[in-house]
């Protein structure tokens, strides 16, 4: 039986591009933030209301979700847990009609005792490797990659800690690591198809 697959990802491992690789090459759906705007809008929940707190309003505030319900209360905040909790109950949907592939938004931890999960937490030792990386996808200065780097993995580790109540680096989180500054993106997706049974 194929596995379906959740990544947790540092910014600027290429974790993002590993998933992506995965599935296309298992030939399987692939699910990241877009997931959580999609149900947004099925929802009727404003993304307005979530952009508001969003530094550069690109999309980042799907990890500013929690900071944000800390600081708001009545019916916004219930806005805010009713979007988590659909999001959840979309990830467990979508993995019961097949194998996919989920990046971020606690997937590993929402599908961790379906038993038809593999969870992996992607990373890069080389912050180098990383800060270029950054550079190259997002289109910006290394002055600006260092910001965005540091702004990113701080917002999915809150985002994470608020959620799971668990640290977002831990690796008992996860059935295996990753680490990009010695596997190339193709060894590791090669990993990861081997762990989800793909032949």
């Amino acid at each position: 039986m194929t596995k379906s697959l959740a990544i947790e990802r540092e910014f600027g491992s290429g974790g993002r591009e590993i998933g992506k690789m995965v599935a296309e090459m298992a030939n399987i759906p692939y699910y990241d933030g877009n997931l959580m705007v999609k149900v947004a809008k099925e929802k009727g929940i404003s993304l307005d209301l979530l952009n508001e707190y969003d530094e550069k309003n690109t999309g980042s505030f799907l990890y500013n979700i929690a900071l944000f319900a800390s600081y708001n209360q009545g019916a916004n905040q219930s806005k805010i847990y009713e979007l988590y909790y659909e999001v959840q109950k979309a990830i467990k949907d979508l993995a019961k009609t097949g194998p996919a592939v989920f990046v971020g938004r606690c997937s590993t931890e929402i599908l961790k005792d379906s038993g038809r999960s593999v969870s992996v937490y992607i990373y890069s030792s080389d912050p180098a490797a990383k800060l270029k990386r950054a550079m190259q996808t997002e289109g910006i200065t290394e002055a600006e990659a260092k910001k965005l780097m540091e702004r990113k993995d701080r917002q999915r580790s809150d985002y994470f800690k608020y959620w799971t109540e668990k640290n977002w680096k831990d690796r008992s989180n996860y059935d295996m690591e990753l680490n990009t500054s010695t596997l190339s993106s193709e060894e590791c997706a090669r990993i990861l198809l081997r762990a989800m049974g793909v032949d």
